[in-house]
């Protein structure tokens, strides 16, 4: 009954074209009333003869005042669900940004949760990487005096033999290498990462070589090479998730969306918003049948994962509240079933 944008604007429309008729039709009524009243008048049918015409123009004066009444609860009702529909928009906003909250502080309880020799790996490899460019900064500014210093510490301090042999050949070779195969080896490793569309690490990387080396074009001509490619694989996603819309393939476009989400300018993502949403209620109802058709299958295991994830992909819908409510009741079941296996 209303437009696709969810506004009654044409029963707006439709209603002003509906109290211009009936104004002009009430006046050219009350005009017929004034000048049959003053026939009637001349004729000399006295006050009695006139109080017919008299109650017919008060009934036309109701009747316009009526047709305002009606225009104005019809405002009003399209106001209200204009008012609606916004208020619809800033919950579904509201309900995406404490998602990403919700997988935010997952992540960061994950990080907490690891062992203390698992963090001091992840920094050390941190640490071994920051050396890692550091001594290829030297070799390219051709000090390899600190370059053998930093290998040194990678094998003596950190243990890591193999990387420092590795460092000691590349060093090697950079000391054979003329300024010239040296920024290709540099313009080379910076499209491998940008090859694995690590923007940030390439920009960087980009904005050291410029620095060291502002002569060259290779290098000047790094920056626009990266947002090239960054471009590039932008449209490439896009083009994924129209296609993956098409075919109805919910999990693939809700994956592409993910990939998409750094990429996006805020028209870009407003203008996607409502196609993101459509895809996320199909996913969400295809989970529903999913979970159904387990409970009915009596498949009590998948019934828990499928609600597991329902709930935590979707932790303020409905079927969330819903799925929670039997989550004791099919884990009870799910145990019964793998004692009964064993």
């Amino acid at each position: 009954m209303f437009d696709d944008d969810g506004r009654f604007s044409w029963v707006l429309r439709l209603a002003r074209v509906w109290i211009i008729a009936a104004w002009a039709f009430l006046a050219l009524a009350a005009a017929t009333t004034i000048l049959m009243a003053v026939l009637s008048l001349r004729a000399g049918t006295g006050a009695t003869g006139f109080l017919p015409f008299a109650a017919a123009l008060v009934a036309e004066a109701a009747l316009a005042v009526w047709v305002l009444v009606v225009y104005g609860i019809l405002q009003m009702a399209v106001s209200g669900q204009e008012s609606l529909a916004q208020s619809n928009g800033r919950l579904a906003r509201l309900e995406s940004v404490l998602e990403d909250l919700s997988i935010g502080t997952k992540s960061l309880t994950d990080m907490v949760r690891l062992s203390d020799r698992a963090k001091r790996l992840i920094c050390q490899e941190q640490e071994v990487e920051a050396l890692r460019e550091t001594i290829r900064r030297e070799l390219t500014l051709g000090d390899y005096e600190a370059a053998d210093a930093m290998i040194d510490a990678i094998e003596k301090d950190l243990g890591y033999a193999d990387e420092a042999a590795r460092m000691r050949e590349e060093a090697i070779a950079a000391r054979r290498a003329t300024m010239e195969e040296k920024i290709d080896a540099s313009v080379a490793r910076i499209q491998g990462i940008i090859d694995r569309r690590d923007w940030t690490r390439a920009a960087g990387e980009a904005q050291r070589l410029t620095q060291l080396m502002p002569q060259s074009d290779k290098i000047a001509s790094l920056p626009q090479r990266i947002e090239t490619a960054k471009a590039h694989h932008k449209r490439e996603l896009l083009q994924a998730y129209g296609e993956a819309i098409r075919r109805n393939d919910i999990d693939r476009g809700i994956d592409l969306l993910k990939q998409l989400d750094p990429y996006l300018t805020a028209q870009e993502a407003a203008a996607l918003q409502e196609s993101a949403r459509g895809v996320f209620r199909a996913r969400l109802h295809n989970l529903g049948v999913q979970f159904a058709i387990c409970v009915t299958d009596q498949r009590w295991a998948e019934a828990v994962a499928t609600g597991e994830q329902i709930v935590r992909e979707y932790p303020n819908s409905r079927m969330a509240v819903e799925v929670r409510s039997k989550m004791e009741n099919l884990r009870s079941r799910a145990s019964g079933t793998v004692a009964i296996a064993k």
